[in-house]
């Protein structure tokens, strides 16, 4: 070796993340972990390793190589293909490796930096799902804070002003129109039909079974594509419905919502029926079952490890809020909405450009990420973690886990 120097090289792919008292490895390619404690020669190495200058390359020197406990870590962290060993002739050029680097927060920094200028394209390019609440009756009144579900609200959305903001608007990055409620009570039915027919993207209609009926039996006069129907689950009417949506080979899910381990034997039957492919599962808290969310919703650790999140999504876990971002809302009042269980960010009357731009430099929804939350900003597996979601704020519960950081 006298000619040769010791290296260690971690994965490209692998993560480092610390605390004072532990550590670590997770490789998004073999989903390989290492949790490890500190001790001060390793937390020595952790530092170099963490040590953008070094590349993710690290000499080994030879007392340090002799020491028993970094001898076994430094194995362990090729045996869990974490890193490797490299021997070095002292002629050679240095190798290097590429620690994952974050390069999301380019938008943001832009919106954050932006004063008088024109940001719009920057604004627009954020914006990737509108969600249209038509207001009427709803068996649960309080659901739509959790998932998409009718609002119980007498007020008539006003159809100009949601033509106005949508037209007055890039859509060319918005992928995706959800309508909530019942459209065949709307007084502006044609006319949102013909709004959502000129905008080319994925429009999704959350409805129930009867008035799903309705749309199969008018479907025929309008002219829409690309668009799925979401239909809640309410017992024997399905039944009816079910084979004629199949049989006209209209693109459709039953929305199956669940609140105790005592629907899990209707759920079977319902897969059996009808397929898994035709059943989505919503879970929702009723106040009262927090126990079936504890047995059923929360993560272990070992659920954690097993994520298999790739670079990008550990990324966009350090910088936003992936299930909110790019998101907006409107109610039947026109108030607009980053977050249904937060205040409205303005009204149809706003340019959706200010709304977003707005809700960026904020940290409402969009941006609400497990770094600006207790317990989980001292957690080191706070971005293998999905994102808060509604449930965390209903429960009242920011980490809805069994890992203790």
């Amino acid at each position: 070796m006298k000619n040769k120097k010791r290296k260690l090289l971690i994965e490209p792919d692998t993560f480092l993340w610390r605390t004072e008292t532990s550590n670590l490895f997770y490789n998004t390619v073999s989903c390989q972990s290492y949790l490890f404690p500190n001790t001060d020669l390793i937390s020595l190495y952790c530092d170099k390793i963490a040590d953008i200058k070094n590349l993710y390359v690290v000499d080994i020197e030879e007392e340090d190589w002799k020491d028993k406990t970094l001898n076994n870590w430094l194995h362990e962290i090729v045996k869990r293909r974490l890193g490797f060993f490299w021997e070095q002739e002292k002629s050679e050029s240095s190798i290097i490796s590429f620690p994952p680097l974050l390069n999301l927060q380019s938008d943001i920094d832009r919106i954050e930096a932006a004063e008088d200028r024109d940001i719009g394209e920057y604004a627009a390019q954020n914006w990737n799902e509108f969600s249209v609440y038509l207001g009427g009756e709803s068996k649960f009144p309080d659901l739509y804070k959790q998932v998409p579900y009718p609002v119980n609200d007498n007020k008539i959305l006003n159809f100009q002003d949601l033509q106005v903001f949508l037209s007055s608007a890039d859509n060319s990055y918005l992928n995706t129109i959800n309508v909530i409620g019942n459209l065949f009570s709307y007084s502006a039915k044609s006319e949102l039909m013909d709004l959502l027919y000129s905008i080319p993207v994925k429009k999704n209609f959350y409805l129930t079974a009867s008035h799903a009926s309705l749309f199969v039996k008018e479907i025929v006069n309008m002219e829409l594509s690309d668009y799925k129907l979401y239909i809640y689950y309410e017992g024997e009417e399905a039944a009816s419905i079910h084979q004629e949506l199949i049989d006209r080979n209209l693109p459709f899910c039953w929305i199956y919502l669940i609140s105790s381990e005592e629907q899990n034997g209707e759920l079977e039957r319902l897969e059996t029926s009808y397929g898994s492919e035709y059943i989505e599962v919503h879970p929702i808290y009723t106040g009262e079952n927090l126990l079936f969310f504890e047995n059923n919703i929360y993560s272990t650790e070992e659920d954690i490890l097993q994520s298999h999140y790739d670079k990008q999504d550990i990324f966009a876990h350090q910088v936003m809020n992936t299930n909110f971002w790019g998101r907006l809302s409107v109610l039947p009042d026109g108030k607009v909405y980053s977050n249904l269980n937060h205040p409205p960010i303005g009204t149809l009357k706003d340019r959706v450009y200010d709304l977003i731009v707005d809700e960026m430099k904020s940290k409402r929804s969009w941006r609400w990420m497990r770094d600006d939350m207790l317990p989980c900003k001292n957690c080191l597996y706070r971005y293998l973690c999905p994102s808060p979601s509604n449930y965390e704020i209903v429960i009242g519960k920011t980490n809805l886990c069994y890992v203790k950081p």
